[in-house]
Order: C-alpha cells, then sequence, then structure tokens
C-alpha cells in the first residue's frame, strides 16, 4: 500500500490548522485541511485527495486513521504537552454506535496513549439511527425518531473537553453535542476537525 501521504494527501503544507470561532460561546474549532463536496467539480488534486481521505477515515480504513491519529497527536502535544492529561478528547457522535466504533474507537484510544489525553469516547453510547440530508444547500442533518446519544455524568462532570470529528459543514452537530455535554457539567473548549466543508458557488 502507497504511503497515505502520497495517496491522499499531495503536499504537507495542507496540513496547518486553520482555527475559527464556533457560533458556541468560548469554543474554538481547527482543521487542517478544506473539503470540497463531491457534488462539486472540481480540477484540484489536492481536493480529490482531501476527500478520498475523508471518505477513508469515515469507512475506517486503517491507513487513514493512522495518519489522522498523527495529526491530532502531534497538535495535541504542540498544544499542551505534559498537559494534556487534564483534558479529555472526546469524538461527536456518529449516525449510529456502529459506525461511532468502527470510526473512532482505535482512533480514539490511540491518541489518548500517545498524548496522555484522557479519552471521552469511550463514555458516550449511541442509540437508533440518525438519517442524513444530503441533498439540501445547508447540508443539514436530520434528527431521526429514536435516536438518542447517552454521555456518562459521573466521568464528563468538571472535565476539560475537546471535540473531533472528521468533517464540519454548519457545525451544528458539534454545537448540539457541546451543548450536551455542558449538561453534564464539562466544560467544551474547542473542536478539531480533520477537514471543513467549502461549499464552492456556481
Amino acid at each position: 500500500m502507497r504511503d497515505i501521504k502520497s495517496s491522499f494527501l499531495t503536499s504537507e503544507n495542507n496540513s496547518k490548522l486553520n482555527i475559527q470561532n464556533s457560533k458556541f460561546p468560548d469554543m474554538r474549532t481547527a482543521n487542517f485541511y478544506k473539503y470540497v463536496p463531491k457534488r462539486f467539480a472540481t480540477a484540484d488534486k489536492g481536493a480529490e485527495s482531501v476527500r478520498n481521505f475523508i471518505y477513508a477515515f469515515k469507512d475506517g480504513r486503517r491507513d487513514a486513521t493512522d495518519y489522522a491519529i498523527n495529526l491530532v497527536s502531534e497538535r495535541l502535544t504542540k498544544w499542551y504537552g505534559v498537559s494534556c492529561a487534564d483534558y479529555v478528547l472526546c469524538c461527536i457522535p456518529a449516525a449510529t454506535n456502529a459506525k461511532y466504533i468502527r470510526r473512532f474507537k482505535r482512533f480514539a484510544a490511540e491518541v489518548s496513549k500517545r498524548t496522555g489525553i484522557q479519552n471521552g469516547t469511550e463514555h458516550v453510547n449511541i442509540f437508533g439511527k440518525r438519517e442524513a440530508k444530503h441533498n439540501n444547500p445547508e447540508h443539514i442533518v436530520s434528527e431521526s425518531l429514536g435516536y438518542a446519544v447517552s454521555t456518562d455524568p459521573d466521568f464528563f462532570n468538571g472535565k476539560n473537553v475537546i471535540l473531533f470529528d472528521d468533517l464540519i459543514t454548519t457545525g451544528t452537530t458539534a454545537e448540539k453535542f457541546a451543548e450536551e455535554l455542558e449538561a453534564v457539567g464539562a466544560n467544551v473548549l474547542g473542536a478539531i476537525f480533520l477537514a471543513r466543508t467549502i461549499l464552492i458557488n456556481k
């Protein structure tokens, strides 16, 4: 198998974090790459590489997961150093618990092992299935009947939490999960994403 850097991402410079303010009070968001949805035609090979990387990560491909582990571990270590142990990394819920485990279980465990950051992902459970509406301009996620996210208040109460997900579009899902964590006593400081969706005007 080709090296992840050459098969997915054409430029090492693309992995510099882009930090933006979120609509959620006091929460900053940071992303490594820009993601162009497939419905927007582009001749940019870099955009295609990022798209392939995101798809592979969502599918739980080991090489994509390993690359994401490296990106996030290096960034957290640079930010917090030995103080990583004072923070919690928690992955934002996926559409089902099975997808959440496939996508994030090894990722979160390995980032925790490498940096010392606490693993909040293992304290989240998902019930039911969330349906996503991807065919509208806003890329809005629609909550389905029977879908619920359970967070462990005994673990999260009083913890400083950093969220993680592969992709941010509107930020609605991240902000809703941040509110749920705050409701059980967590302090959500910000969120890291592999990529931020860029909508191209026709």
